[in-house]
């Protein structure tokens, strides 16, 4: 099963992403994940991008490319979500042609439908731990006197690319860029339409009813994954 999640800024991708990774047992491709990683660790890619991140903008189409089919060598034959990728037209095109030349499908394409204004205000108010990353809503970036709920620390920082100008211009760049897509894959019937706005757990609730509605998917030899219908 390989599904890719769909929808700007703060819509919840990471969250749904990772929740259908443990409940249907398969891999994942986070590509802001990779690359916070990266910055993190200071290697020649996190310092490549990270001023690029900051500034709200998206790293270029070879840099996304070239982390996807690296770990895309990686996967096992259990399936696979995409989380942040593909955001371009060239990037889509190309990722199609990878699982293609692996004999694979992209089953399905799961838009998370979200108001941009309620986003932007969310987004506004999100720190993360320092020590795992998990998302928190504050009115500050210190969350005084809470802990992690996945770690129990209580240090937490807003990421660069959560302020406000920084927000703005990462939802200019998906609309110019990214949204476009929706008409490309709504044309192969790969899109279905989730409402991103309702709670965590009625998001995932109405993604497990799509996947419970579709066929069992079944491997061909020598394929990562592929599908007998959707």
């Amino acid at each position: 099963m390989n599904i890719i999640l769909f929808g700007p800024p703060g819509a919840g991708k990471g969250t749904q992403a990772r929740l259908i990774q443990k409940r249907y047992d398969l891999d994942l491709i986070a590509t802001g994940e990779i690359l916070r990683a990266e910055i993190a660790k200071k290697t020649p890619l996190g310092v490549q991008v990270e001023q690029i991140m900051a500034e709200g903008k998206f790293p270029s189409d070879d840099i996304i490319l070239s982390l996807f089919k690296e770990r895309l060598d990686k996967v096992s034959a259990k399936g696979l979500v995409l989380d942040g990728l593909p955001r371009t037209l060239n990037q889509a095109e190309k990722i199609a042609q990878a699982f293609e030349e692996a004999g694979c499908d992209i089953n399905v394409v799961i838009q998370l439908a979200v108001d941009e204004e309620e986003l932007i205000k969310r987004l506004s108010s999100r720190v993360v731990c320092t020590a795992c990353g998990a998302p928190h809503t504050a009115n500050s970036s210190s969350l005084e006197g809470e802990t992690c709920y996945k770690c129990g620390s209580n240090h937490f920082v807003r990421r660069t690319d959560d302020e406000p100008e920084a927000i703005r211009n990462r939802f200019k760049i998906y609309n110019e860029k990214t949204k476009p897509l929706l008409d490309y894959y709504s044309k192969q019937g790969l899109l279905k339409v989730i409402d991103g706005m309702q709670s965590v757990e009625e998001v995932n609730k109405e993604i497990e009813t799509l996947l419970g509605q579709m066929q069992v998917l079944t491997r061909k030899p020598g394929c990562l994954y592929s599908a007998q219908d959707i």
